[in-house]
């Protein structure tokens, strides 16, 4: 098995743990195509892999997941998964991720987690949490607790 064969099979597990938590916080699963329709029901839902606008590029902008609650996050909210057990390039690529986050209007979530960063990545990326439009970035405990505390 390849190592990027092994990353997006622990990405995925990451996204699925992620998706655990929301169906555990009374979030229903939409299909991205139904998710703006859903979002009038005012019930607390999610869409998964969801194109919800341009990117800074001018392309698709696709998403982990972008949820919606009728009192926590009415405007919704985008959580994005980020991976990384061993060094590689993903890090490079956390300032272009959050110029899209700032592009876009949706308060964002990062969930960052499997210890792999190079030295001083995570910590540039916790200090853009609080400016624009990314409010927190957290690892898996950190998301299970602003998760038990029902936040999201």
């Amino acid at each position: 098995m390849t190592e990027g064969t092994r990353a997006n099979r622990s990405g995925f597990r990451l996204e699925s743990w992620v998706e655990d938590h929301l169906e555990e916080c009374g979030y229903n699963e939409v299909s991205a195509k139904a998710f703006r329709e859903q979002t009038a029901n005012d019930e607390p839902c999610f869409a998964k892999q969801c194109v919800i606008g341009k990117s800074i590029y001018g392309t698709k902008r696709k998403v982990d997941f972008v949820l919606s609650h009728p009192e926590l996050w009415p405007a919704g909210l985008v959580i994005q998964c980020k991976w990384q057990a061993s060094s590689g390039s993903v890090d490079e690529k956390y300032p272009y991720e959050v110029a899209c986050i700032n592009h876009l209007s949706f308060p964002t979530i990062i969930v960052l987690d499997g210890g792999g960063y190079k030295p001083g990545a995570k910590e540039w990326l916790l200090g853009q949490a609080g400016v624009g439009n990314l409010r927190h970035v957290f690892d898996m405990g950190q998301f299970a607790r602003f998760c038990s505390r029902g936040e999201v």
